[in-house]
C-alpha cells in the first residue's frame, strides 16, 4: 500500500524538482562573454584537485570541489592558491534514499582544468557557474604545449551573441587583435588571450559604468 511516507517523499522531491527546473530557467538564459564576465563574481582559471559529496546541516545535498588556480582572471586569485566551490549536489542521497538531479549542474573530475565563470554564493552558501554548462569551459593542451579553449560552432556563435565590437574600437586597452576575437572568436582561443580579452571586457564595463 502507498503510505503517508511515502506520499510525503514523492512530494518533497517533486517540489524540490519544480524549484530546480525553475532555478534552470532562469539560468540558462543565453549568456555572450559580455554578459558572462558582468555576471560572475569570479573568473579562474583552475584544475580541480578534491571532491567531496554530502547532504549539509540544512538538509541540501552539497558537492564540494577544491580547484588549485592556475590563473585569477576576475577576483582577487592568485596563481598557486586554492579555492573551495560548493555547488548543489546531483545524485547525493539523504538519509531516506532520495536524490535530486539538476539537468546543467556541472561536476568536475579530479585533474580535469576548467575555466570557471561563477556567481556569487547565495545565501545558502551554494554557487553555480553562470548559465550552469555556458560559464564553464574545458581547458586543453595545444601541439605547443600551451594552455587553450576549444570553442565548438554553437559555443562561439552564443559567445558573440549581440556583441558590438566597434563600441571597444576607442578603448585603448583593446588592440586590432582583441577587436577580431570580438568579431568572431576562433575555434581554439590559447588561455592568456581569453583570459586577457574578458579582462579588458570587465575593464570597459567599469569605465562606462563610472562615465554614466
Amino acid at each position: 500500500m502507498f503510505s503517508h511516507r511515502s506520499a510525503y517523499r514523492c512530494l518533497l522531491a517533486l517540489s524540490m524538482a519544480m524549484a530546480a527546473a525553475s532555478a534552470q530557467a532562469t539560468m540558462l538564459l543565453p549568456q555572450n562573454i559580455e554578459k558572462l564576465e558582468a555576471q560572475a563574481q569570479t573568473v579562474f582559471a583552475g584544475v580541480c584537485t578534491s571532491e567531496t559529496a554530502a547532504i549539509n546541516e540544512r538538509g541540501i545535498p552539497v558537492r564540494a570541489y577544491t580547484f588549485e588556480i592556475i590563473e585569477g582572471v576576475k577576483g582577487n586569485l592568485k596563481a598557486g592558491s586554492r579555492l573551495a566551490v560548493r555547488q548543489l549536489g546531483n545524485d547525493v542521497p539523504d538519509a531516506r534514499g532520495l536524490a535530486l538531479h539538476v539537468a546543467g549542474v556541472p561536476r568536475y573530475r579530479v585533474g580535469q582544468e576548467v575555466l570557471l565563470f561563477l556567481n556569487p554564493p547565495s545565501s545558502l552558501g551554494l554557487t553555480a557557474p553562470v548559465g550552469f554548462s555556458q560559464g564553464v569551459f574545458d581547458i586543453a593542451r595545444g601541439a605547443d604545449g600551451k594552455r587553450e579553449i576549444r570553442l565548438d560552432p554553437l559555443r562561439r556563435n552564443l559567445l558573440g551573441r549581440g556583441l558590438e565590437p566597434a563600441k571597444y574600437a576607442a578603448a585603448g586597452q583593446f588592440t586590432p587583435k582583441d577587436r577580431d576575437l570580438l568579431n568572431g572568436l576562433p575555434d581554439r582561443v590559447d588561455l592568456e588571450t581569453f583570459s586577457s580579452l574578458v579582462r579588458k571586457l570587465q575593464q570597459a564595463r567599469e569605465q562606462a559604468a563610472q562615465g554614466r
